[in-house]
């Protein structure tokens, strides 16, 4: 079976996106325009790090906004996330985060005051699918779901075509459809050169996060809202759902509570490493661990 890939740069990482049909050449390299125009949009908008997004601007003023209808989908998935996690999980990071060192200009140095996590239901509202109201200024922060949600786009624009196997991999993030299982190996986050394990994928959404990736100072990018300080019991987890906005979002969620709070909302397996180096995992995660 032939296949046609692409590799760019979008969103801070490296994307790769794969295709096994029998379609001309011309088609898949008019998709791949496609594709990266749809993720130069989506980091435009949705960047905290791009000055001119549409994040920052609406850090500057609070009010009713129009905004992108998926800007809404996924303000709806937080509001989800949000209540199923107690309010651990909320998209209103983005100034504390900042303010810890992890800014724009990539600092990495604390400021001495630490601005709050805003609460998300009192601080947003949503009016219909293309306003929301900030009731206050505050920076937005997509990242526990964008990247996952970016990957459902890119393969809804590939199924509008009719393609019906393909890998769309956002540095880990992905979504497959394929002739056969694929194996994906789980990196050990204390070493990226080794994996601990690895599964064999057949279809669906897989998504991961660990405590090496975008770390510094004592601190990385997953943040416990109510005390302002990095998650620290969980170092690694792998989601695997049926999209990879789920996956992505539960990925970052199970550093901050139970994977039982969530299985009233979403269905998923998932494979846990605590920083005892020790696993937890649901049934389904049918993983290889060396």
């Amino acid at each position: 079976m032939s296949s046609y890939e692409c590799s760019f740069a979008s969103m801070g990482t490296s994307w790769r996106v794969v295709v096994w049909d029998d379609i001309p050449e011309p088609t898949f390299r008019a998709l791949e325009q496609t594709i990266r125009a749809y993720c130069s949009i989506f980091d435009h908008t949705y960047s905290r790090f791009i000055e001119h997004s549409l994040v920052n601007a609406l850090a500057q003023s609070s009010g009713t906004h129009e905004v992108p209808q998926e800007f809404v989908e996924i303000l709806k998935l937080y509001q989800q996330f949000f209540l199923a996690s107690h309010k651990l999980v909320t998209p209103l990071v983005g100034a504390t985060l900042s303010d810890m060192g992890y800014d724009a200009a990539y600092t990495l140095k604390p400021k001495k005051v630490i601005r709050r996590v805003p609460d998300f239901l009192a601080s947003v509202q949503i009016i219909d699918n293309r306003h929301i109201v900030l009731n206050e200024n505050t920076l937005i922060d997509i990242g526990a779901i964008g990247k996952g949600f970016a990957v459902d786009a890119i393969t809804h624009i590939l199924e509008q075509k009719k393609i019906e196997h393909y890998l769309v991999d956002g540095s880990g993030d992905i979504r497959y459809k394929g002739p056969e299982a694929i194996t994906i190996g789980l990196e050990h986050p204390k070493d990226a050169s080794k994996v601990i394990g690895s599964v064999a994928f057949i279809s669906g959404a897989m998504c991961s996060s660990a405590t090496n990736r975008r770390a510094w100072n004592g601190s990385h990018h997953i943040i416990n809202p109510l005390t302002n300080k990095s998650a620290d019991t969980i170092i690694a987890s792998w989601v695997i759902a049926e999209s990879a906005a789920i996956a992505d979002g539960l990925a970052t969620a199970l550093f901050l509570c139970s994977p039982e709070n969530f299985f009233d909302h979403f269905s998923f397996e998932y494979l846990l490493l605590n920083s005892e180096m020790k696993v937890k995992r649901s049934q389904g995660f049918t993983a290889e661990l060396y």
